[in-house]
């Protein structure tokens, strides 16, 4: 199990629900945000994260039915919603984004939260407010 699973199944607990697709997402995001040092504002989710998760799935497990982009992308969203969902029903929303908000505006949000969080072991706000030229 790889951190970022870890960290997923830390918000989430024992649940049926696939967290490999969020994972991966999580896991592309970190490699363009820190190892390609792309501008969080120049990545866009469903260009440049859901078809390269679609791919990795493809390729690395073994799945009974074909996983095209489409069912990938609501995978993900569904996911990163009960994250979201998960972390404020729990009042875990500051130890993992860094600040209380009442809601995310996309999924998408989720993502980098759990990718700052992940690389950092710190929270997406307070990260920010130490480096915040990571946005740039």
């Amino acid at each position: 199990m790889t951190k970022t699973e870890i960290v997923i199944r830390g918000i989430l607990g024992p649940t049926r629900v696939d967290i490999r697709p969020l994972a991966c997402a999580v896991d592309i995001t970190m490699h363009l945000l820190f190892t390609q040092h792309i501008p969080m504002d120049d990545i866009y989710v469903t260009n440049d994260i859901y078809p390269d998760v679609a791919k990795t799935l493809r390729k690395n497990f073994a799945v009974s039915r074909c996983r095209t982009n489409r069912s990938v992308t609501r995978q993900i969203e569904r996911t990163a919603n009960l994250c979201w969902d998960t972390l404020v029903a729990r009042d875990l929303v500051r130890k993992y984004v860094g600040t209380h908000l009442r809601d995310i505006q996309a999924p998408r949000d989720m993502i980098f939260y759990l990718a700052f969080y992940v690389y950092f072991d710190t929270p997406f706000y307070v990260v920010l407010q130490h480096q915040p030229a990571l946005l740039f």
